[in-house]
């Protein structure tokens, strides 16, 4: 189960087989205060029980 207050601002998680970018937490929003966005900058907004049940960090590889 993920925290949510662990995620952090452009890393890459999973959602629904998804890969997205989390982008910021909303203060307007109460049903969906999770804010991420995918490769093609569409705009999920998800609850915090869909973030702690259904999301996933993946980790980044990076070439040096």
């Amino acid at each position: 189960m993920l925290e949510t207050t662990t995620l952090q601002r452009n890393h890459l998680y999973e959602f629904r087989g998804q890969q997205l970018r989390y982008s910021h937490r909303s203060n307007c929003r109460v049903n969906s205060p999770f804010i991420f966005n995918d490769s093609k900058a569409r705009r999920f907004e998800l609850s915090q029980n869909q973030v702690q049940r259904e999301v996933f960090e993946l980790v980044e590889f990076c070439e040096n």
